[in-house]
């Protein structure tokens, strides 16, 4: 038996054989279609599998192959291409492959994810220009192995065989990762080269929770499989509406994308605690207007009955968004971006918040500022708020800000004079405050967000914030993360917002320390000098 690690993402354990699907492209096959006949080729093909998906109600793939002909009728992508090119594989693929890098290299999830769609998008032309048939023999309940996947790749799979799936990349938004975790199959990702360990005729075991591929698993480690298995099951089963609501927990959920509303499903979990409007500006070429915006505001309020975390614009010069014109920076991360960005262009500002003010049920929305660093910053913002409610003759909802700079921290007490909420956003602040950027693997043992020094910032928000009577909440990774959650629980948060696949587990995790001594649990957490310490110290008490 062979052990790898990679990235969890979708929760669950398989065993099962191996399927390999291979999607790499071969660049010394020639091409026997042009482009511009492939690239009209490939835009029928998809056209036609999205109205598959629409008619079988897989509607996330069907936005996604909408993306990927959006991609082929980029003006940026087809210039770049001449007639000294038409019939270059080598010459295409490149455009494509440069494209997706420079998106790749970007430290945002959502342009990995574009990156991921450029380079998809350029192999399947790729192949149509080489005449090449995409084909699949899943003929069996099997483990899916792949370097990625895409809808076209999963379009005319039997995905009831599909029992886990492996990646060699892949982000936590990829298609991959999306219908992993609508059809409940585990997903482990970001294996590397360490995929290659895998062969045709071997037998995996897999547990998409911790990351974890075993290849040809021992007895041992198939019984250990399956008893995770049924304690995870016993988990799910357990979480229920009545013990919910009968805790001191208050449970929301992120959303981010038309995917993510269209796909949510959740028999008592109904507020959202982070919402990101950026999806509403990106992958289109216009701006969007008041009333697109107010649409999808629409939408989310249909789904969802109870509070909304309406976060306004977070992107900044890391981002091409032609329609903005964003400045290009040396250090978008430390730029304009955020809150800054949306001063600087008041108009997009003033247009969002008139789509908030002018929509249904007004009462259960909150609006959030991002990258907040200064008091005046705050006020300017909520001062743009209140005059178009008074001009929309509303009431204004209650307005907060994400807290995820250092500065922000350290004027927590100041802040909460002006607010009426806080959201920890836990990802950017370990990054800033570690002085550690969370897109570079070399730096990963400063990304710990149980270092000591993150934990001291974020006990002083809650702290503050509870003093204050301000409400506060936690609204990244941490969150939806069981044992970083029990963490934030003792040092007094109540208010968690994460997906809703986690919610069991952070349930049971925080259920488990409930009878010890939280205060004097807090201060031993609190006094060590290193995540690896804090650690120690969870697993000493079984955590």
């Amino acid at each position: 038996m062979k052990t790898v690690k990679g990235n969890g993402v979708s929760i669950g354990t398989a065993i099962g054989p191996v399927f390999i699907y291979e999607n790499e492209v071969d660049l010394s096959i020639s091409a026997k279609n042009s482009f511009t006949d492939s690239i009209k080729k490939l835009i029928d093909k998809f056209t036609l599998q999205i109205d598959e998906f629409k008619d079988s109600e897989r509607h996330d793939e069907a936005d996604v192959l909408g993306a990927y002909i959006l991609i082929m009728q980029d003006p940026e992508i087809i210039d770049s291409i001449d007639e000294k090119k038409e019939n270059s594989i080598k010459d295409v693929f490149e455009v494509f492959k440069s494209n997706s890098e420079v998106l790749g290299a970007m430290d945002d999830e959502y342009f990995s994810q574009r990156a991921e769609d450029i380079l998809s998008v350029g192999k399947h032309l790729i192949k149509t220009m080489q005449g090449i048939q995409d084909s699949d023999t899943l003929e069996g309940d099997s483990i899916l192995v792949a370097s990625d996947l895409t809808p076209a790749d999963t379009s005319s799979m039997n995905m009831s065989y599909v029992k886990g799936i492996i990646l060699k990349d892949g982000g936590p938004t990829s298609h991959a990762v999306i219908v992993a975790k609508n059809l409940g199959i585990p997903c482990v990702i970001g294996l590397g080269q360490e995929i290659h360990e895998i062969q045709e005729k071997d037998t995996l075991a897999i547990d998409g929770e911790i990351g974890e591929v075993n290849i040809n698993p021992n007895k041992e480690k198939i019984s250990s499989i399956n008893e995770t298995k049924r304690l995870q099951k016993e988990i799910i089963e357990k979480f229920t509406k009545e013990l919910y609501e009968s805790s001191d927990l208050e449970f929301r959920v992120n959303i981010g994308s038309n995917e993510e509303i269209e796909n949510f499903e959740h028999p008592f979990l109904d507020s959202i605690g982070l919402f990101r409007s950026e999806f509403i500006y990106l992958d289109r070429k216009n701006k969007p207007t008041v009333e697109d915006q107010k649409l999808i505001l629409e939408k989310i309020q249909k789904k969802f009955t109870g509070k909304i975390v309406y976060r306004t614009l977070d992107i900044g010069g890391d981002k091409i968004v032609p329609y903005l014109d964003l400045p290009q920076e040396e250090n978008p991360f430390l730029g304009v971006r955020g809150i800054r960005l949306s001063l600087d262009k008041k108009e997009l500002l003033e247009s969002q918040i008139e789509s908030i003010l002018t929509s249904e049920d007004l009462e259960r929305i909150k609006i959030m500022f991002p990258m907040i660093s200064t008091i005046e910053d705050f006020t300017e913002s909520n001062l743009i708020v209140e005059k178009i409610a008074k001009k929309l003759k509303v009431n204004k909802p209650e307005v907060g800000i994400m807290i995820e700079t250092p500065a922000s921290t350290l004027l927590v007490e100041e802040f909460s004079k002006y607010v009426d909420f806080f959201s920890i956003g836990t990802n950017d602040l370990t990054q800033y405050i570690m002085a550690a950027d969370r897109g570079n693997p070399e730096l990963i043992k400063y990304q710990d967000p149980l270092h000591p020094a993150v934990l001291k910032a974020i006990d002083n928000v809650i702290h503050v914030s509870n003093q204050n009577n301000v409400e506060v909440s936690v609204c990244g990774e941490m969150a939806s993360d069981a044992l970083s959650a029990a963490v934030l629980y003792v040092l007094g948060l109540r208010v968690f917002s994460m997906s809703s696949a986690s919610a069991p587990f952070v349930f049971q995790k925080v259920n488990q320390i409930r009878s010890m001594d939280i205060e004097e649990l807090r201060k031993e957490i609190l006094s060590s000098q290193s995540a690896g310490e804090v650690r120690d110290k969870l697993d000493k008490i079984n955590l």
